[in-house]
Order: C-alpha cells, then sequence, then structure tokens
C-alpha cells in the first residue's frame, strides 16, 4: 500500500513538473507584421524550438500605443516586429529587458543592440505600387519621382498609410522630412495630402487595395509586393530616383515576463541564417546575407536618415499632423 501511495505521489509530481513545463514554452507575442507574416514567423519558431507563440497582431502604432498604456504590467511576453521608435522608448524607459544572444554574433550594429535590448529581424522599406490596368486605361506611366505624385491628375486615386497608426506610414514621414527638410518636408507632405483618397490603417493594406484595381497608386511597405505579384495581381513596384526610407522590424523581450528563458529560445532562433531566409523570402533585407525576393541581390537605394532621432521627433510629428491632416483611417 504505501509503495502504491509513493508511485502516485511520483506520478503526480511528474505530472504538475510537465504541466508546468509544457506551459513555460508557451509565449504571448504582440506582433506587428502582416497576419500571414506572423503566421510564418510561429510556425519557424515552433518548428525549431517547439514554443508555440499566442500572438496578438496590431500595427506598429497600435503595438507602440498598448505597451505604453499596459507599463509595468504587460499582457505579453515579447514583441515580434515593431518600429524603431517602440523599439529605442523601451531601452530608454526600462520597458524591454537585455538579453546579449550569442546566436547574433556577427550580425552588422544596425541589427541588434550591443547590451541586447532589441533586436532587428529584418529592414523593411516602402515602394510605389501602381495598378497595371487602370494605369493603361488611363494612358498613365508609373512616376519617376515622388514629386511626380503631386501631379493633380492623381487626386483620389492614391491611398497611403497613417502615420497614427501604421510605422511604415512613421518611416514615409520621417523619409520626406528628412529628403527635402523639415520645412520643404511638410510642404510636400500637405501637397500629397490633396492627392490622397483616405489613409489605411496597416502600412500593408494600399497593396492590396492597389492589386484589386480600386485605386491607381499607393505607398505601402514593401514586404507583401512580391506575393501578390505571385498571386497574379497586376501591380507595377517602383523606388522613385530619390530613393526610399526604411526602418527596422523590431523584437524584444518585455520586462516583467515570466518566461525570459523561453523568450531566450525565441531571440536566439530569430538570429539565424534560417531565419533570415525565411525574411527575405518575404520580402524584407536581412540581418544574415540572404537573397532578397522583391529586390534580389542588391539593397534600395536609401534616403539617408537617422532613425534615433526619427524615433525622438514621432511624438512632436504627431502632433503636427493632427493639426493639418485627417485623423481618420481605415
Amino acid at each position: 500500500m504505501k509503495r502504491k501511495c509513493i508511485a502516485i505521489v511520483v506520478v503526480a509530481i511528474c505530472a504538475v513538473f510537465f504541466a508546468g513545463n509544457a506551459m513555460a514554452q508557451t509565449l504571448n507575442a504582440y506582433m506587428g507584421t502582416s497576419p500571414e507574416n506572423n503566421a510564418k514567423i510561429v510556425q519557424f519558431i515552433k518548428s525549431k524550438t517547439g514554443v508555440t507563440v499566442n500572438q496578438t497582431f496590431q500595427s506598429f502604432g497600435e503595438i507602440e500605443a498598448r505597451v505604453k498604456a499596459e507599463t509595468p504590467n504587460y499582457n505579453a511576453d515579447i514583441v515580434i516586429g515593431c518600429g524603431s521608435p517602440l523599439a529605442f522608448m523601451a531601452k530608454k524607459n526600462g520597458w524591454s529587458v537585455p538579453y546579449v544572444s550569442s546566436a547574433w554574433k556577427g550580425v552588422p550594429e544596425v541589427f541588434m543592440d550591443t547590451n541586447g535590448y532589441w533586436y532587428n529581424i529584418a529592414n523593411f522599406s516602402f515602394v510605389l505600387v501602381g495598378n497595371k490596368d487602370r494605369l493603361a486605361k488611363a494612358g498613365y506611366a508609373m512616376p519617376k519621382s515622388w514629386k511626380d505624385i503631386l501631379d493633380p491628375k492623381w487626386k483620389n486615386e492614391i491611398v497611403m498609410p497613417s502615420p497614427l497608426s501604421s510605422g511604415t506610414a512613421n518611416m514615409m514621414r520621417f523619409a520626406f522630412l528628412g529628403l527635402y527638410g523639415d520645412d520643404a518636408g511638410w510642404k510636400y507632405l500637405e501637397a500629397l495630402d490633396k492627392n490622397i483618397h483616405h489613409y489605411t490603417r496597416s502600412g500593408n493594406a494600399p497593396t492590396d487595395l492597389v492589386g484589386r484595381g480600386e485605386f491607381m497608386l499607393g505607398l505601402t511597405s514593401d514586404e507583401n509586393v512580391k506575393k501578390r505579384i505571385d498571386d497574379g495581381y497586376p501591380i507595377f513596384w517602383t523606388i522613385p530616383e530619390e530613393g526610399t526610407g526604411y526602418d527596422g522590424t523590431f523584437a524584444f523581450i518585455l520586462k516583467g515576463t515570466k518566461n525570459f528563458d523561453v523568450c531566450k529560445k525565441v531571440i536566439d532562433v530569430l538570429g539565424t541564417p534560417e531565419f533570415s531566409e525565411i525574411m527575405a523570402g518575404i520580402g524584407y533585407v536581412t540581418p544574415r546575407p540572404a537573397e532578397n525576393k522583391l529586390y534580389g541581390k542588391s539593397v534600395p537605394k536609401y534616403i539617408k536618415l537617422d532613425l534615433g532621432q526619427a524615433a525622438e521627433d514621432r511624438p512632436k510629428n504627431n502632433d503636427i499632423w493632427k493639426q493639418k491632416f485627417r485623423t481618420d483611417f481605415k
């Protein structure tokens, strides 16, 4: 009888141990790439580590607002996919917890914080997309310069995301301010606004709106353009002669997580060559060398930018935006 009781206790202890271990292999994450790309990332993490990531998808701007609102009691363990403003603020304000991952050794510094407060899993840019059928019917060619899209012929035929919700749009805004300077940059955005039909919540939404022929042109994130072309959408894409902006897609561990060791596994696997292949296959420029499916082996022409300054200026620029432009988005 005594042996039987001991056996039962041992089985119970083992059950508790393995249940606790299984629970520890599950993470909650805020993820800001598109839903389909989030799914690819989650699947990759699961296949390589066994960790199940329960994701909450929101745009970069919405994740930033959520993290700010929840501080210091976050409803997630980790962020996988946010813009530089949140990553830099998280380090500065103590919202992220540092972890120096040996799996990221040899990666250029632009892709990781030396103290491990954030990791940039991929750079993304924005491009100009056009609907082939709509452009052909109108007899219009794809614009060659960013200033070409100020022509009144494009009135109500352009869509772009709102910088109040989208990290991609924040990148667009600081790219134009960087390209033209603050005064001329705001004047450029005011002129562009006259041709914008509406602003979208997500940085990827204009790709689909233009692909479906609802609008002729869109300023959009580059990450899903190749996939939509492969899917048969009649899309042209280009980077006008002045170049494009860029930002990173950042990951960091949220302070206070009870699953720190599991988060470290995820950070490690995000630094592998295999993961760079996944992200390059989507259309990103990656930490490890990998052929980009949109750009090939070339790197886009980038406008010279200071991402740190852009992050500092975002609240001020949002206030200016609210004074000058529509604040609604869909």
